[in-house]
């Protein structure tokens, strides 16, 4: 759930990913894609991903990726290792390539990174692996991202709604290290939020062995007192070794009211075990408020925000771009509530495996214009989300950016500012999180952050 002092509003991005049911691998939703990857492994049968035996601190071979070109131009392709994952409703997948990498991503050596397809020509890329020693047996999943660079296809509907398509091929790479298997998957916890779609409930489950889990499949019941909320089938899907979801399942015709509380039971079947959770959730004040407004009962005490409605309704209607909320209290600036949204900012990022960037806006130590906050306004896009700090600084929070993209806009921002006020010192950095650190600690440059200027 998000802080009340921050609210957001979404542009639909559609990515289109290839996935294998049981491992990743590479494919194409496109009905005539600019290229063709195929994938040929050094040894075994056919496949559309890379899948191998490596023993610890030897190199391995893992094959070669084919590229060919379909057009009659030329495409310039990058190719990244990636992070896998497990998608939301079990399934394996992929970061975007601009993400950190982690772990035995690190192991995949690629040929070449970026190439240049002539019109109708092809290219090859060799595939090794590179594993350091000492690493613990068990099955280790990464990917290969392969996008067409500046690919991206834009299509403008009415009014102010576009939306935006990058055509991309994962390939999985499995690489399985001899030794004793140990299947396990745990159920944690679960949650509740309201999101404009209806009250969603969310199974939180890891998978903490050392096996890439296939045909997962279960049930997850939710009720109130004797009354059955919710019951949906799980599965079959795959949950990948090391990664972490958020199961979710939708209640659209629920409006409770605060501190009603609901049972979540969930049973997760893998080979090797059964993982089960029966605890309870509450659907606590900050749902409730939101709930509100979107036209659910209203919570004593707090009233129908007007202005909070108005701008949710002209942000689903595509009418206004990022939507600031400056918090200010009798003796100073709402700090407190800044820090609140800039932590549940880093915990949702970390929870989704999505990376956040955050810029950072001051008046060199003095009281920031008033102006300044409109300005930067100006250049938000739909996702981002603009806090005060304090009298003098704001923060920009871009959810899904890498560093590299924030800092194109830190510069936007540099330019509007400047542009309207050339003698006005303003400072600007970019903060990109790679740890575990809070809020405040990121601030104070402590603590898993990497920080540029511009």
């Amino acid at each position: 759930m998000r802080p009340p002092s921050c609210l957001t509003s979404k542009l639909l991005l559609t990515l289109v990913v290839g996935a294998l049911a049981a491992l990743p691998a590479a494919a194409s939703a496109a009905p005539s894609p600019p290229m063709i990857v195929s994938v040929h492994r050094a040894s075994g049968v056919m496949s559309s991903y890379f899948d191998l035996s490596a023993r610890s601190g030897r190199p391995a071979t893992a094959g070669v990726l084919q590229l060919r070109n379909q057009t009659g131009r030329r495409v310039t392709v990058m190719l990244d290792p990636v992070d896998p994952l497990t998608a939301s409703t079990l399934g394996s997948a992929y970061q975007l390539r601009t993400t950190r990498i982690h772990g035995p991503t690190r192991w995949t050596s690629l040929s070449r990174r970026r190439v240049v397809l002539a019109p109708h020509g092809s290219a090859v890329i060799h595939v090794a692996i590179r594993m350091p020693g000492r690493v613990a047996p068990g099955d280790y999943l990464s990917g290969i991202s392969v996008q067409e660079l500046g690919g991206t296809n834009r299509a403008k509907l009415r009014g102010n709604v576009a939306i935006s398509s990058v055509e991309r091929y994962a390939v999985g790479v499995a690489v399985r290290v001899p030794g004793p298997r140990h299947p396990l998957l745990r159920l944690t916890s679960a949650g509740v939020e309201r999101n404009p779609s209806g009250v969603e409930f969310l199974v939180k489950g890891r998978n903490p062995g050392n096996v890439i889990l296939q045909n997962v499949q279960g049930w997850v019941l939710i009720t109130h007192g004797n009354r059955v909320v919710a019951r949906t089938a799980v599965g079959p899907g795959t949950f990948v070794t090391a990664t972490s979801i958020s199961y979710p399942i939708l209640a659209q015709n629920e409006r409770p009211r605060e501190d009603t509380v609901y049972r979540v039971r969930a049973l997760f079947r893998y080979a090797g075990g059964v993982a089960r959770l029966d605890t309870l959730v509450r659907f606590g004040h900050r749902a409730a408020v939101r709930q509100a407004t979107y036209g659910g009962p209203q919570v004593p005490g707090s009233g129908p925000n007007i202005l909070i409605m108005v701008l949710i309704a002209l942000a689903a209607l595509g009418l206004v771009g990022g939507t600031t909320v400056l918090v200010r209290r009798r003796h100073g600036v709402g700090v407190g509530a800044t820090i609140r949204a800039l932590d549940q900012a880093l915990s949702d990022a970390r929870e989704r495996s999505e990376p956040l960037s955050i810029i950072r806006i001051s008046a060199g130590g003095t009281e920031l214009p008033p102006a300044i906050p409109g300005l930067v306004r100006e250049q938000l896009r739909r996702s981002d989300r603009l806090c005060r700090l304090n009298g003098h600084e704001l923060v920009v929070l871009a959810p899904d950016t890498s560093g590299e993209t924030a800092g194109v806009l830190a510069a936007e921002f540099r330019r509007r500012v400047e542009r309207e006020d050339p003698a006005r010192p303003i400072e600007i950095a970019v903060i990109t999180p790679n740890g575990e650190g809070t809020a405040a600690e990121l601030l104070n440059g402590r603590n898993g952050g990497s920080n540029s200027h511009s």
